[in-house]
């Protein structure tokens, strides 16, 4: 039997005025990518209340998650803080692809 992953809801909450924010935006959306491209990030973006940002992730643990958000332009400026909160997924919907996690069909 295969072990479900750790997912992790990672919330930011924004610091900074939004022109300030607006400034490191594009640094923080290729810092983003990096994430995306290597596989850790799975899908993310701004709060409707516009009050900061939401990250789906999968990563072994929070020391990981940690040292990946120590380089975000958003924290080195200043810009956010975040919040991050493990889960164990026990079903799965057919757009998302988990290994180990129940499809419902």
């Amino acid at each position: 039997m295969t072990q479900s992953p750790t997912l992790w809801f990672i919330e930011s909450t924004y610091l900074k005025p939004a022109e300030e924010l607006a400034a490191v935006t594009p640094l923080h959306r290729e810092w983003l990518d990096i994430h995306y491209r290597s596989g850790v990030f799975i899908t993310s973006g701004r709060k409707q209340d516009e009050t900061g940002g939401v990250i789906f992730a999968q990563a072994e643990s929070e020391a990981q998650l940690r040292e990946i958000f120590a380089t975000d332009p958003f924290v080195k400026q200043g810009c956010s803080e975040y919040r991050y909160v493990p889960f164990t997924p026990v079903k799965r919907g057919k757009t998302i692809e988990l290994s180990g996690v129940p499809l419902v069909e």
